[in-house]
């Protein structure tokens, strides 16, 4: 057998994150500098479309720019690979090519469906990420995760693929209905349990002032609240791109919270079941002895004070929860991990330093089964 090693030169990657308010001048200002873009594309759904798209159609056109629009039916029920390969489709019609850039404009759904396309449409062409609501401004715009749903569960078909810049205008959150933006709000107290205990303690201190979206300091109370998520998140992905190991601690609630998710059919927004995830991943915490009750009672406290759900709806059992679980693509060897808390702020590590805890698979049934039972 013969042997050729292959070196491969990657490039690091760096990208900013720009946070504000009124940034679609910026945004269009920003494509007209990139070198070797001689197209763009507005990839976004219908919902979004009549409240942002006109202005970012016309912020490029002031600078002689044409992009063409192609927009999908608004929710997770687009996301799938029949919308992706719609979009290519509509791309291929618009004889974009790979020295075009992709702009997604909207919630998580399109961030991760137009990022998707945009990583594999000739072979990977940039993307700019553009969040329109909480989860994916705090979240999923920030990190390069692109995915599609199926019916085994949530995210099991993507690609990683790095946006060349994400912006954040916190007055779009302004047109966000309620239960959007209390949902999205799961993913930044995410952030504080699992990596900074000062920002879980300013969301205890403030949250009255952030649920109040009428409020005259609501805007740059936000944009410092949004800079303080960002880095928190830019940190763990910067350190761990494509999820060896620390990365894993973003995934805090989610291996209960998709399964959540995926048997509500999709009812519950994504950061309504994480919240009810990490309520029920946080007693996992408790009784096993890693996390004290007081400490597991902040977290539920604060999760309902923001308006989230913090039990497993009546119409999940456990035997449906633990063959998603089993499935999801987070599991090894058909058997979940978990992200441990050991207190606010700092997750467990295994004795080998892997952030992901193996927990036997009857502890987990017998634990989540006493949650599921309201026995907390």
């Amino acid at each position: 057998m013969k042997e050729i090693t292959v070196p491969i030169r990657v490039k690091p990657l760096q990208y900013s994150i720009f946070i504000g308010n009124g940034l679609f001048e910026r945004i269009a200002e920003y494509v007209l500098n990139m070198k070797k873009r001689k197209k763009q594309v507005i990839i976004t759904d219908k919902k979004v479309e009549s409240l942002y798209g006109g202005k970012l159609v016309q912020s490029l056109k002031d600078r002689q720019m044409d992009a063409p629009v192609i927009a999908f039916p608004d929710g997770e029920k687009s996301k799938t690979r029949a919308t992706k390969e719609w979009i290519e489709d509509k791309m291929l019609e618009n004889q974009l090519g790979r020295d075009s850039v992709v702009l997604a404009l909207g919630g998580g759904v399109v961030g991760d469906v137009a990022g998707f396309a945009a990583a594999t449409y000739m072979r990977g062409v940039p993307v700019i990420q553009i969040p329109t609501t909480v989860i994916a401004q705090a979240d999923s715009s920030i990190g390069g995760k692109t995915a599609v749903d199926v019916p085994q569960g949530k995210n099991l078909i993507g690609a990683f693929h790095q946006p060349r810049a994400v912006f954040i205008d916190v007055e779009t959150l302004l047109s966000l209905d309620e239960k959007n933006y209390l949902s999205g709000l799961a993913e930044i107290i995410k952030h504080g349990i699992i990596r900074d205990r000062e920002l879980f303690t300013d969301l205890e201190t403030n949250l009255a002032d952030i649920l109040n979206r009428k409020s005259r300091d609501f805007v740059p109370l936000f944009i410092s609240l949004m800079e303080k998520n960002c880095k928190i998140k830019n940190e763990v992905v910067s350190l761990d791109p494509e999820e060896a190991n620390l990365r894993k601690i973003l995934n805090y609630g989610h291996t209960v919270g998709h399964a959540i998710e995926l048997l509500s059919g999709f009812k519950l927004l994504h950061g309504e079941a994480i919240a009810a995830g990490m309520a029920a991943e946080a007693f996992m915490s408790y009784k096993l002895g890693i996390l004290a009750k007081e400490e597991f009672l902040r977290q539920v406290n604060l999760l309902k004070k923001a308006g989230l759900p913090t039990t497993v709806p009546h119409s999940c059992n456990i035997d449906q929860i633990m063959d998603i679980m089993c499935m999801d693509k987070k599991a090894r060897n058909n058997k979940p991990e978990f992200i441990c808390i050991e207190q606010i702020g700092r997750v467990k590590l295994s004795a080998n330093d892997e952030v992901a805890i193996k927990i036997d698979t009857e502890d987990v049934r017998r634990i989540l089964s006493e949650f599921i039972e309201g026995k907390n």
